[in-house]
């Protein structure tokens, strides 16, 4: 690994400065001379250019690390540096620009929920309900668009799983960095060149079926593995996570509707919509707002459908954007909308004792209710 790090730092070396530093989060290369950094949310141009032989060439040495091949007949590469930072190429003429590259950095650690609430992305009140529901092996969605900080977010949730507990995780490109004792990782494989030896997440999510899970956690569904995670959801696996894009609650399941129906499940469409519902109990979407931070913005209960067959959610927590200053920076608070869960009895029942009418009243904090909220009726 040693020997690898260092040819990729001699191949990378016109951006490897952005590499090392710690506030630069993404590294976007477009070509030989178009090259962007992502620094706390917002995208900045470079004066940073390569040659087109030596971008070639550096795509080559990653390709060649992972043991994927990347060529004109096979011209995009998803795989992980050494460091776990996740990188993408697209080689030209698929890329009419040049060799683009993306290497999202992997930052050890990652954040804490004390951290989310002093950078305004949470509120204590909304995490402890969280905390509650994921205690309470609730199955929650995280969803939100690209950048939004989904990941990093399943990554804090996950961390209010008791340490005693029995993890699964199935991971596209692995980016979880759970810390719990019993943490059994599992991460899909592309087929080799010869178009063999795939494991898809599917067949993981299968595997972790047999491995007696306590929890199953999902970096991101996106294909018809949604329909076996809503199967092992409505039959006994609670507590399970994932997350996925969309940018409310309600598009979240409607997405999850999709995906599912990918799997080539052959049912009426208001069965499948019936095991969405029954299946998530919470979903918690995040954005990435104009001025580069990332917020959660709804926490969100599911309902049963509604008699037209149609999906209903309801708020209890949501961010409400006020203004918006002079410098770009968003201001608004996280409130809760006074609507009290469903779940409160159950969480009441299982000794939340502070799950009581008062929290989720938005006077109790001295707060008007947000103007506008979806409740999904």
């Amino acid at each position: 690994m040693d020997i690898f790090l260092e040819s990729l730092k001699s191949f990378l070396s016109p951006v490897w400065k952005y590499v090392d530093d710690e506030r630069i989060s993404e590294i976007l290369i477009n070509g030989p001379d178009d090259i962007w950094v992502e620094m706390k949310g917002r995208l900045y141009k470079t004066k940073t250019t390569f040659t087109p032989d030596g971008l070639l060439a550096a795509a080559r040495n990653m390709a060649q690390y992972v043991g994927r091949p990347l060529s004109e007949e096979r011209p995009r590469l998803d795989a992980r540096l050494p460091d776990g930072s996740r990188i993408h190429v697209v080689l030209p003429p698929i890329a009419r620009c040049g060799t683009v590259v993306s290497i999202r950095k992997f930052f050890p650690g990652g954040l804490t929920i004390e951290q989310m609430v002093k950078f305004g992305s949470i509120t204590p009140e909304c995490a402890r309900f969280i905390e509650a529901c994921v205690l309470n092996k609730e199955n929650i969605v995280v969803s939100g668009g690209t950048g939004s900080g989904k990941t990093t977010l399943l990554n804090v949730i996950s961390s209010f799983i008791p340490n005693d507990e029995r993890i699964i995780t199935i991971e596209d490109s692995a980016e979880l960095q759970l810390t719990q004792d019993h943490l059994v990782p599992l991460e899909s494989r592309p087929a080799n060149d010869k178009g063999k030896g795939e494991v898809n997440m599917r067949d993981l999510l299968h595997s972790s079926l047999r491995l007696r899970p306590d929890r199953i956690v999902i970096g991101e569904v996106r294909g018809g593995e949604a329909f076996d995670l809503l199967q092992a959801m409505n039959t006994g696996h609670g507590g399970s996570m994932c997350t996925t894009h969309a940018n409310t609650p309600k598009e979240t399941l409607a997405r999850l509707e999709s995906l599912a129906l990918l799997s080539g499940v052959e049912l009426p469409l208001v069965a499948v919509r019936s095991q969405v519902a029954a299946a998530i109990h919470v979903v918690v979407s995040c954005a990435r707002f104009s001025d580069g931070t990332r917020k959660i913005t709804h926490v969100s209960e599911v309902l049963p459908l509604n008699e037209k067959g149609e999906y209903r959610v309801q708020d209890i927590f949501v961010y409400n954007q006020t203004a918006r200053q002079e410098d770009g920076k968003i201001v608004g608070y996280h409130v809760p909308t006074g609507v009290r869960p469903t779940i409160q009895r159950k969480l009441l029942a299982n000794g939340f004792t502070d799950m009581v009418d008062d929290f989720f009243n938005p006077a109790t904090y001295g707060l008007e209710p947000a103007p506008y909220f979806e409740t999904g009726k």
